[in-house]
């Protein structure tokens, strides 16, 4: 019988070594990936989260108007006597008709009035806003936004959503 001295051999610690590396490969590839796939739905989330907001803005000023005329990328609307603008959270602009545009250079959601335009709402390079009537009493507000990616993170999706407005004026149009 061959006697061995305690400890071990260089072939059982290259052995180890073999499988602890082959199991730390497989656990940061899993880590990248997962990482690469969170900081996809964060840009995702964040365009939704913008997508909303801009819906949100839209429908509060809206919502409380008369609305005469609408185009692909302007609405014209003046607030109804009975709305309180402070109350909406906008400033006190009187019953004469303004004009609510989209702004592509920089993207901006602008209101017109008397020759003048002041910025609505700032919106991202991706975002973008477009109006429709489908039907008299109904305005219809599309967002999109498509988030950008760093190259090696997929294909970006664009996020979009309708909203539609019920409005007060469905004889004018």
């Amino acid at each position: 019988m061959v006697r061995r001295d305690p400890g071990t051999t260089l072939t059982e610690m290259l052995v180890v070594l073999a499988v602890f590396s082959t199991l730390m490969v497989l656990i940061l590839g899993f880590y990248i990936e997962g990482s690469r796939v969170t900081a996809r739905q964060e840009h995702s989330s964040a365009s939704y989260r913008r997508v909303l907001q801009v819906l949100d803005r839209v429908e509060t000023l809206l919502a409380f108007s008369r609305v005469y005329h609408v185009q692909a990328d302007q609405v014209v609307f003046s607030l109804l006597p009975a709305a309180s603008p402070l109350a909406l959270g906008f400033p006190d602009w009187g019953g004469q008709a303004r004009t609510l545009a989209v702004k592509r250079e920089p993207p901006a959601l602008l209101i017109r009035e008397d020759g003048t335009s002041r910025v609505f709402l700032e919106l991202s390079a991706e975002d973008d806003v477009r109006f429709g009537w489908p039907s008299p009493g109904v305005l219809e507000v599309t967002v999109s936004s498509r988030p950008p990616l760093r190259p090696g993170q997929g294909v970006p999706r664009t996020v979009q959503a309708t909203r539609k407005i019920l409005l007060e004026n469905d004889e004018d149009r």
